[in-house]
């Protein structure tokens, strides 16, 4: 465990940010429920997949070759507590774009209600946040080999996204529905009422700490992308200038949502 830690510290990272953040916005107990059924889940999909190849398709990780780390059934737990915390930026960040916005003084705050984070469209865009983030990531996650992740899995089937299969992003689709919606069903029974976090006890800015972490998670895989082009070796027919190219565009369009849904969250009104 303790060699997992030391030798993922960007996925530390992303689960520090979790911890920091959940709490203030959905309380302890829920926080730590997410936390708890999103690495279950996220688990069990990865699991399944590497058997049956449901819901990601067929690939298979390199356990045998990181004997120093720790793995439950031949899955990294690191990649399982990443999908806790990556569902929660996209539920966290979807609430936030979807609810109103106030300016308090030099803050700002997202008026997000129970209702709101327990309804339909924050489940669909919770679950499309995630996946888009993906669409970053993995294509450079699969290059591992190269950097500093490791040769951690392979796809048995290679698809045409950089050699990483469509059906890989349907699965990120499926899965992060089931932990959002498990979730907000959840929320329904550990707190029925309001939200106990009293408006005082707030990050600065904390409607923008869950976006900017998937915005951090892409600008990340993008530098990794120009290290890689650096890397005398790595192959030169991988193409890595239109995986910048890819992840670059991806990531701007992402970028340009989020601007025009703060504007229209600053002129949408409290119900």
């Amino acid at each position: 465990m303790l060699n997992t830690i030391a030798n993922r510290p960007y996925v530390m990272a992303v689960v520090i940010v979790f911890w920091i953040l959940a709490p203030f916005e959905i309380g302890g107990r829920r926080a730590l429920f997410w936390f708890v059924s999103g690495t279950l889940l996220g688990w069990l999909s990865e699991f399944a997949s590497t058997r049956i190849g449901f819901p990601f398709g067929h690939y298979a990780y390199h356990a045998h070759l990181f004997p120093d780390e720790l793995w439950v059934g031949g899955v990294p737990p690191f990649a399982s507590v990443s999908f806790a915390s990556l569902t929660y930026f996209g539920y966290s960040g979807a609430s936030t774009l979807l609810a109103p916005l106030r300016r308090t003084g030099s803050d700002v705050v997202a008026v997000v209600t129970p209702a709101l984070r327990r309804s339909v469209p924050v489940l669909l865009l919770a679950t499309l946040i995630p996946t888009w983030l993906d669409t970053v990531v993995d294509p450079v996650t699969h290059l591992g080999r190269f950097w500093m992740l490791g040769d951690i899995y392979h796809y048995e089937h290679p698809g045409l996204h950089f050699d990483v299969p469509f059906v890989n992003y349907l699965g990120w689709l499926v899965t992060c529905f089931t932990i959002t919606l498990v979730n907000q069903q959840a929320d329904r029974w550990l707190a029925p009422g309001e939200y106990p976090v009293p408006p005082r006890n707030r990050l600065p800015f904390q409607p923008f700490w869950s976006l900017g972490s998937v915005v951090g998670n892409m600008i990340f895989m993008l530098v990794v992308t120009v290290q890689l082009m650096r890397t005398p070796a790595v192959p030169p027919t991988t193409p890595l200038a239109a995986m910048l190219v890819s992840g670059t565009l991806l990531t701007a369009a992402f970028v340009l949502l989020c601007l025009v849904m703060f504007r229209r969250g600053f002129a949408r009104p409290i119900s």
